[in-house]
């Protein structure tokens, strides 16, 4: 349906923490916050773009991927960090059971429980769609980070 779902949280740790996700729909990119369950839509507006029936399916998806987000208690931790070997290991609460699994050259490996065992087949391809663009997006302000932090040291 729609491409490149990303999330940020804005305010880090403060009394004004914000979700901001992005996402690619029918050729535009839409930017927004998700706070108190409610979606404010930034520049542009898809009611400029979209028809009614469009924008409400676009922001029941947008609805629920940020509310599985927000509960899901997503964390990432790097291994062998900065080496050949170096993966991601991420958990999540998901539907009540805690997943763990391994992110490595834009593949999911899961660990004990496997989700395919406990999720119907299309709850498991949100979930890993999920878990994907979370991680390719943790990965990617990570190496934006580390950039960062080597431009200030020369």
């Amino acid at each position: 349906m729609f491409q490149n779902f990303k999330v940020k949280r804005l305010f880090k740790n403060q009394v004004h923490e914000r979700q901001q996700f992005t996402l690619n729909f029918k050729g535009n990119t839409y930017q927004g916050i998700f706070h108190d369950e409610d979606i404010q839509w930034f520049h542009p507006q898809p009611e400029n773009n979209l028809e009614e029936k469009d924008i409400q399916d676009l922001e029941s998806t947008v609805y629920d991927l940020m509310t599985k987000h927000t509960n899901q208690d997503f964390k990432v931790k790097p291994l062998f960090e900065d080496q050949v070997h170096e993966r991601h290991q991420f958990t999540l609460n998901f539907e009540g059971d805690h997943y763990h699994g391994i992110f490595h050259d834009e593949e999911i490996q899961w660990f004990h429980p496997q989700p395919e065992n406990n999720l119907e087949e299309e709850v498991l391809r949100d979930l890993e769609s999920t878990v994907y663009d979370l991680m390719t997006n943790h990965i990617y302000q990570d190496f934006q980070s580390k950039i960062n932090v080597q431009k200030s040291i020369f």
